[in-house]
This record gives structure tokens, C-alpha cells and sequence, in this order.
């Protein structure tokens, strides 16, 4: 198994008494998997993602339970042994592509950045060729323009497709994505869907997709968590789950998708 997390909590201590954000969380995510992590604003799931990646401060809060990745402990890793995973093994895309970029620095010394710090045995040529490997490999067309060229002179769908060739130019075992599609037009939505879901298919990398938005959860995932104010609802199959909701919760968030009547 690639990741397991177990009887996983969150407790923040930066207000006057402590509060629980996520509690008792029990799943596991298998290599080439896409699971689907769905629930309404403060249910828990982004900062389960950012728990998995080992972005969570140190301070402020208490972690409990487990999540191992291939075994070991992300929660009690050394820093200097979490560093080897994230933004090689372990990779994060984000809502907002525009705030995760640097708009200083050109984007081919972005896309660069994990090979630089995780592969020093590449020289600076074989990075280029790399880097541009992986934004044709996410359907940019001219790859050298782009390459050479600032975050701000690319459009919101090139610039999430750039934070996905910069997340994958490492080669990692898993990728999560943070609300990847919620800053960008439905016809870009779709498209971004269809490159993570070609990249899972080739690279055989396992995919936590998180959002609010149900729809995308089905188009993407094999299974699915629901999560509701820190605590998981249900889980199984995406098809099950919306063919079969057991809890109430779950029936609300799948009523509540808009259905457009095409006769009207």
C-alpha cells in the first residue's frame, strides 16, 4: 500500500481553547489510485492533503494517529528526511496557480526546481530537456516560448498546466491536488481533468484529488471520502457512493449538484 493513514486528528492551540479539526481519519490510497476527497468548506479535507505532503506547521497544532507513506511516518519524520519526499515522492498542486508560482523567476527555472534540489546529478541541459519534456507532456504548445516566459504572460490554464509539469517533472509516486480546477472556466476545468486522469493512466501515479465539488469527483475518482466537519462520513467506489449514499449528509451534497435541463 502507498499511503495509509490511521486514526488521524488535528487539534489547533492558537485560539483560547483547543480545537478539533479532523478526527479518527482511517483510509489508504494504493499505487495508480485516484481517490476523491470531497466535503464542504472547514470539513477538513485541504488540511488533510497539506498533512500528507508535511506542510502543516509544527507549532500551534497536535497531529495524532499515522500516516505512512511506503511505510514510513510522515507525522514523525526528521525535517531533513521529509525534504527527500516533498517535490519528489510527494508533490502538491494548488487552487490558485498564480500564488504558487514565482512571478520573478521564468517558468522553466520553476518546472526545474525539484530536479535541482532532488536530482543534482543532472546537469543543466539535461534539467532543460526534462522541464521541457513535461510541458509538452501537459499539452502546452510551444514549450520553449513558455519555458522562457513569466507566470503573468500565461493564461490561468497554462499556468495550473505548468504547476502540474513542475509537480511531476520528479517523477513522484503521488500527487495531490488541492481544489486543482476552482480558479478556472468550466471548459478549462474539464481539460485539466483529462490531463491528470491521462498523466494517472501513463505515470502510473497515485492521485488524492481534493474538492467541494462533487461532479469533478466523479468524473476523476476510483473512490471516494466524505468528509464533514473533520470526520469522515462514508467511503467506497465513486459509482457506489453516488448510486448508493447511506448518510444524509452524502444525499444532501449529491442532491445539491446543478442539473441543467437541456428541454427547457
Amino acid at each position: 500500500m502507498l499511503l495509509e493513514v490511521k486514526d488521524f486528528g488535528i487539534e489547533f492551540h492558537d485560539h483560547d481553547r483547543p480545537e478539533r479539526v479532523v478526527e479518527d481519519l482511517d483510509f489508504s490510497l494504493d499505487t495508480g489510485e485516484i481517490l476523491g476527497i470531497v466535503g464542504e468548506s472547514g470539513s477538513g479535507k485541504s488540511l488533510t492533503g497539506l498533512a500528507i505532503a508535511g506542510l502543516l506547521p509544527r507549532k500551534k497544532l497536535k497531529k495524532e494517529g499515522a500516516i505512512l507513506f511506503e511505510g514510513q511516518d510522515v507525522l514523525r519524520m526528521e525535517r531533513s528526511a521529509l525534504r527527500e519526499l516533498q517535490g519528489d515522492e510527494i508533490c502538491m498542486i494548488f487552487q490558485e496557480p498564480m500564488t504558487a508560482l514565482n512571478p520573478t523567476m521564468r517558468i522553466g527555472r520553476q518546472v526545474e526546481e525539484a530536479l535541482r534540489i532532488h536530482h543534482k546529478e543532472m546537469d543543466a541541459a539535461a534539467r532543460k530537456e526534462r522541464a521541457l519534456l513535461w510541458l509538452r507532456n501537459v499539452e502546452l504548445e510551444d514549450a520553449e516560448r513558455v519555458y522562457d516566459s513569466y507566470p503573468h504572460e500565461l493564461s490561468g490554464g497554462m499556468r495550473q498546466r505548468v504547476c502540474i509539469a513542475a509537480a511531476m517533472v520528479g517523477g513522484p509516486k503521488l500527487l495531490i491536488a488541492d481544489e486543482p480546477t476552482t480558479a478556472l472556466d468550466v471548459t478549462v476545468q474539464a481539460q485539466i481533468i483529462r490531463l491528470l486522469q491521462r498523466i494517472n493512466e501513463e505515470e502510473k501515479v497515485a492521485i488524492l484529488f481534493v474538492s467541494h465539488d462533487l461532479s469533478l469527483i466523479r468524473q476523476i475518482s476510483d473512490n471516494v471520502l466524505v468528509m464533514q466537519k473533520g470526520r469522515l462520513v462514508e467511503k467506497g467506489p465513486v459509482e457506489k457512493i453516488f448510486s448508493e449514499p447511506r448518510e444524509e449528509y452524502t444525499k444532501k451534497l449529491i442532491a445539491a449538484i446543478p442539473r441543467v435541463n437541456l428541454d427547457e
